[in-house]
């Protein structure tokens, strides 16, 4: 009896046991209450110390890149004042309106001292020019030419500026010129000692006749001078002052009226 007693307590003791054991290993089914979500930011979500805010970096090689940088710079819009550049006024549309014409101012001769100079049929006369300060447009060829006395009746056309060529479009950037009196005259008309011929130079592009070619081109010049026979054995510097070749056939008379007043007065015969 004893015993027997002694093996139901050790079974109680032994199911007690396990169900201890059980309820320590079985899952609870309540729910626990939901902590709500944090508000503070965790440190792999702060922006790192230089301010600048984390972004995913493209990957790719270099040449994948500078493939998509061009690409950026040639699709991107391009603004008006890089794609144009600041128009200026041209040379043409500024100077046009407000620049002055320029002009050929004879040398040889000198007109300021021989305003009307005289050269000797038959002979080479040189001529020399330069252009003034406002001929920004000097001429690329020049042409120079002649005119008769209006009272000579040797013009084919009284109303032509011009009755022969000296010289037809050479360089404008000479300046000097030899016109030969033999060659480069009026075809099939000598030239006769009188006063009253005219010489004009003149920008070959726009014609002696165009007194208006433009600002800093240069203006058809003009002289008069006069032409005679020489009957000394010099050159047109060794003329005498105040010789008038429009009076030169009468010279050997006015020669001899002279020489004759002197022999009388010598002789004491008045006169």
């Amino acid at each position: 009896m004893p015993a027997r007693v002694a093996s139901l307590a050790s079974d109680f003791y032994l199911s007690l046991l396990d169900s201890q054991r059980s309820e320590n290993t079985t899952p609870t089914n309540r729910s626990s209450p939901t902590s709500p979500p944090s508000s503070r930011t965790t440190d792999s979500q702060r922006p790192n110390d230089t301010g600048a805010n984390t972004r995913e970096e493209p990957t790719g090689t270099d040449d994948e890149k500078s493939d998509d940088a061009r690409e950026t710079d040639e699709t991107r819009p391009t603004k008006a004042s890089e794609s144009q550049e600041p128009t200026t006024p041209s040379f043409d549309e500024s100077y046009d309106i407000t620049g002055l014409a320029g002009s050929a101012e004879m040398m040889t001769p000198n007109l300021m001292l021989i305003p009307t100079p005289m050269f000797v049929i038959g002979t080479n006369v040189t001529l020399g020019w330069k252009y003034s300060n406002a001929t920004l447009r000097p001429p690329k060829k020049i042409s120079i030419c002649g005119k008769f006395p209006k009272d000579s009746k040797k013009s084919k056309d009284p109303a032509a500026l011009c009755d022969w060529d000296i010289a037809v479009n050479i360089s404008g950037a000479l300046r000097k010129y030899t016109w030969d009196t033999v060659t480069k005259g009026a075809p099939g008309i000598a030239f006769s000692e009188d006063k009253g011929y005219l010489l004009y130079l003149y920008d070959s592009d726009f014609g002696v006749s165009n007194y208006v070619p433009g600002a800093g081109r240069i203006t058809p010049s003009q002289f008069w001078f006069n032409m005679y026979n020489s009957r000394y054995g010099s050159t047109n510097q060794g003329v005498q002052k105040g010789y008038d070749p429009s009076a030169a056939h009468s010279l050997s008379v006015q020669i001899w009226i002279v020489a004759t007043a002197v022999i009388l007065g010598a002789l004491g015969v008045g006169i």
